[in-house]
């Protein structure tokens, strides 16, 4: 009910707010890198998502690729891509020192050979080559910006250093319509997550970039090989994305098929729910 709710007032809602910027703009203390790491675990409440992405992602890889990841954080999804696709590079950029030393534990635990962490600013991607990458990635990172100039910025820099025909995935929140609709979602979230969790979504929510600013961008970025989805109904995720490159190897497709098995009930769930999201928003994923 408490969905349907939110759907209504997406529906109906005729304006939407002014978005707030994160009061961090940078993630980093033990204890936020603690508990944000430990909701991409097996089992937490970012891994479905992550799942999610990491098959989209593998969908558009091709072998030897060399891959940049934005807003990489404590690396688990780059960590789990790197390991689907052990014959291309990665390299994941964050600006926050405490993410990507948790990320470079955690690689090194893993015996993942094929990615880098570096710290930076991936708005401006500063010593990163022009026009020598295959792909860009990121997940729920660009709300992180500080205002859409920083947006506009950073699409201009995966357009230097993508080269021609490149392969893009970028996935983030969108700005609902309905303050009420945010409070509905965040409410949700509380009732099964910590309440740093429920903190963190919500302001997420208040500082994700309208669909309009996505639109705004993608539209000045290749727009002849890109397009915009978002969730049906309302933009509670926006992807800007090139289409596929390569049929997903079998390897990749045991490999998701062995993670989802082990996943609750309630995850399952969750997962379904944003693919079937997408999928009637225009995002299709073969699993």
């Amino acid at each position: 009910m408490s969905l349907l709710n939110a759907i209504c007032r997406e529906t109906f809602s005729r304006t939407t707010f002014a978005r707030i910027p994160e009061p961090a703009l940078v993630m980093s203390g033990d204890e936020t890198v603690r508990d944000y790491t430990g909701c991409g675990e097996a089992g937490g409440a970012l891994y479905g998502p992550y799942l999610y992405n990491a098959m989209q992602i593998a969908a558009r890889i091709r072998p030897g690729a060399r891959v940049v990841d934005l807003g990489c954080g404590s690396g688990q999804l780059l960590n789990l891509v790197a390991g689907w696709n052990p014959d291309a590079c990665f390299t994941g950029v964050d600006l926050s020192q405490d993410m990507l030393s948790e990320a470079r534990s955690r690689a090194s635990a893993g015996r993942l050979a094929n990615v880098t962490y570096v710290n930076g600013d991936f708005s401006g991607l500063k010593g990163f080559e022009s026009c020598a990458y295959d792909a860009v990635i990121s997940s729920m990172a660009l709300h992180h910006l500080p205002d859409e100039a920083a947006l506009a910025r950073t699409f201009r820099s995966v357009d230097r250093v993508l080269k021609p025909g490149g392969a893009v995935y970028l996935m983030d929140f969108g700005r609902l319509r309905s303050v009420d609709a945010v409070k509905i979602f965040v409410s949700k979230v509380r009732r099964s997550e910590t309440e740093m969790l429920a903190m963190d979504y919500h302001a997420s929510l208040l500082a994700a970039f309208s669909h309009a600013d996505f639109s705004r961008e993608a539209f000045r970025f290749r727009p002849n090989e890109t397009t915009l989805y978002r969730t049906a109904i309302s933009p509670l995720v926006v992807v800007v994305a090139t289409r596929p490159t390569e049929g997903l190897p079998a390897s990749t497709q045991v490999r998701f098929r062995e993670a989802f098995a082990r996943l609750s009930p309630q995850r399952k769930a969750e997962f379904r729910q944003l693919k079937w999201f997408l999928r009637f928003g225009g995002l299709s994923i073969s699993t």
